[in-house]
């Protein structure tokens, strides 16, 4: 008779549940930025294309004023129709063109085949602007559906978390109740602690295309909303929000570094003295995050000067 297969241990199998949800919502996370960039470089498309459609109606203005200004010649001279200069949205056409050069002046001449070529290139720029806008709402379905995809794999993976927490408690023979956090780890990365509080998840994004033309100075914590944020050292912290921001905290290290948190949910406490690992907010997705994934976005300004690309810090402390 065959032994019966040993049962597996649950603590194990908990965590290989736990890298194995990790590892999904890591996965969503890359997905997700390839979105952002991906709208972001369309938005510059988009604006690039348009300036150069404006200036190139700006030309055909121009010089659509001198073409009619020698169709006027031309109708005095061959009494040629003058509406079809006026009427049409292109004044000239292949059959007539060529009779049309042969009585402009050498001036006009030359103002006429470049109207033709300005006309022709922004039929090619506007079918390319239209194309372009066409890509743009596909991406941001996209990214729509990603952020779905990203917060639901977050929080799965959250929750295998804590499960795996809890056969680790009944393992060690503990009550169910909730373990408090543990304390602040400083092992590492210059004294720093992870700046969220919780399963996350991040890519490295420094200096990724943003809307606006801007380049991302951070590194986007990924979190479901309302994970605690906590002060990566001891310091001060200063709260403000705005447009692009949204709910920022401002923690001036006691080590000459600033420390940014920004598009939190809501703000733990206000403007005051905090040690390592309290608790200055929570992850949201406020400012110009609306309609994305919760995140914290987390900068890194040594000596209180330019940011550094965080991604190395959080990669040793998180």
């Amino acid at each position: 008779m065959f032994a019966a297969p040993a049962p597996g241990d649950p603590v194990s199998d908990a965590k290989a549940k736990v890298a194995a949800a990790q590892k999904v919502a890591d996965d969503a996370a890359a997905r997700y930025e390839d979105a952002q960039v991906r709208l972001a470089n369309l938005s510059e498309e988009i604006a690039r294309l348009q300036q150069q459609i404006d200036g190139g109606e700006e030309q055909s203005a121009a010089l659509r004023v001198i073409v009619d200004r020698r169709a006027v010649t031309a109708y005095k001279q061959t009494g040629s129709g003058v509406e079809f200069f006026t009427t049409a949205d292109d004044p000239i056409d292949a059959a007539r063109r060529e009779k049309l050069l042969d009585e402009a002046a050498a001036s006009d001449n030359a103002a006429v085949s470049r109207l033709a070529r300005v006309q022709d290139d922004l039929d090619e720029r506007r079918s390319d602007l239209e194309a372009r806008r066409s890509d743009q709402q596909s991406s941001l379905d996209r990214f729509r559906a990603e952020t779905g995809r990203l917060e639901a794999d977050l929080v799965a993976a959250q929750k295998a978390q804590a499960a795996a927490e809890e056969e680790a408690r009944r393992a060690d023979g503990r009550d169910n109740a909730a373990s408090p956090p543990p304390p602040p780890s400083s092992a590492s990365a210059g004294g720093l602690i992870c700046p969220v509080r919780g399963l996350i998840t991040f890519v490295d994004s420094w200096h990724a295309p943003r809307p606006g033309g801007r380049l991302h100075q951070g590194v986007d914590l990924m979190a479901p909303r309302g994970t605690p944020n906590v002060a990566v050292v001891s310091g001060t912290v200063t709260m403000k929000s705005d447009s692009v921001s949204g709910n920022g905290v401002y923690l001036q290290g006691d080590d000459g570094a600033n420390y940014y948190y920004f598009h939190l949910d809501s703000y733990e406490g206000g403007a005051r003295r905090v040690s390592q690992g309290d608790v200055i907010g929570y992850t949201g997705n406020t400012g110009d995050a609306s309609g994305g994934a919760a995140h914290t976005h987390f900068e890194i300004h040594p000596g209180g000067g330019a940011p550094v690309n965080p991604y190395p810090t959080a990669r040793a402390v998180c």
